[in-house]
């Protein structure tokens, strides 16, 4: 079993396990968003397994770089007659900041919205999502409601309930097309969720984590008159991070003994 007993700062190293060339860079890391919480995506409940069938995430393309914070509140009990301690731990709360160019296409709210799709209702605007069939999908779509010739009564009996029982109807607009940036919208009063996908230069899964229940209280954009790009930044608060299992890369082992035996250098 690796440990302290194998130590020979001359001969190896601390971490030992590793492979030469084999390593984790921003290169292989991926950040989607989606749906507020892990199960709306296919993912399996007990071993939380992603499936790959069933996903329904939007990479948030030209992401220049993300940022996980998280803080543990700890209380101190002291007692009289002792200089010793005890520590109760409190709640855990976390964020996430992520900034993208602006490039062409969908702006960094807009991605991050892209499993939203409501119909058009009275005096409520649509939000078209941008997966091609997720809109198809139940409880991520109800369809539009109005007084049509087409639409008989029963059909807007259905589509009412379906709004009862699925997404919010957005009354003050969050943008139109490419471009959403009004964060007074109530679309942005809506959870959604993040899926954050690591994996080493071999493509293999180092980890995953799912952000749960994420709300968007901060956005900027902003250009100046001599640069060349337009840059979005976000700051997400979630409820919590969701691990999903992999095994696809193997823990890496403590210290490791020298192969070389205790042969002098």
């Amino acid at each position: 079993m690796p440990g302290l007993a194998d130590w020979q700062p001359y001969r190896t190293h601390i971490q030992g396990g590793l492979r030469n060339g084999n390593f984790v860079n921003g290169q292989f890391v991926a950040i989607s968003a989606g749906p507020p919480f892990l199960q709306d995506i296919g993912a399996g409940q007990g071993a939380n397994t992603l499936n790959a069938g069933g996903d329904i995430v939007y990479p948030l393309g030209l992401t220049q770089n993300i940022a996980i914070s998280q803080n543990k509140g700890f209380s101190r009990i002291f007692e009289i007659g002792s200089d010793r301690s005890y520590f109760i731990s409190g709640r855990t709360v976390g964020q996430l900041s992520l900034s993208a160019v602006l490039y062409h296409g969908p702006s960094l709210l807009r991605k991050a919205y892209a499993y939203y799709a409501t119909g058009a209702s009275p005096g409520s605007y649509p939000i078209d999502p941008l997966f091609p069939s997720a809109g198809a999908q139940e409880p991520l779509n109800f369809p539009y409601i109005g007084g049509d010739a087409g639409v008989t009564a029963e059909d807007l009996a259905e589509a009412q309930v379906r709004l009862k029982n699925g997404l919010h109807a957005v009354r003050i607009p969050p943008g139109f097309d490419n471009l959403f940036m009004n964060l007074h919208s109530d679309l942005f009063s809506q959870p959604i969720g993040l899926l954050l996908v690591i994996m080493d230069n071999e493509e293999n899964t180092y980890g995953s984590v799912y952000l749960e229940n994420c709300v968007i209280p901060s956005y900027n954009i902003g250009v100046d008159a001599q640069g060349l790009i337009m840059q979005e930044s976000v700051a997400v608060q979630y409820e919590r991070i969701v691990p999903i299992k992999s095994t696809a890369v193997r823990l890496v082992d403590g210290i490791i003994a020298d192969p070389q035996g205790a042969r002098a250098y």
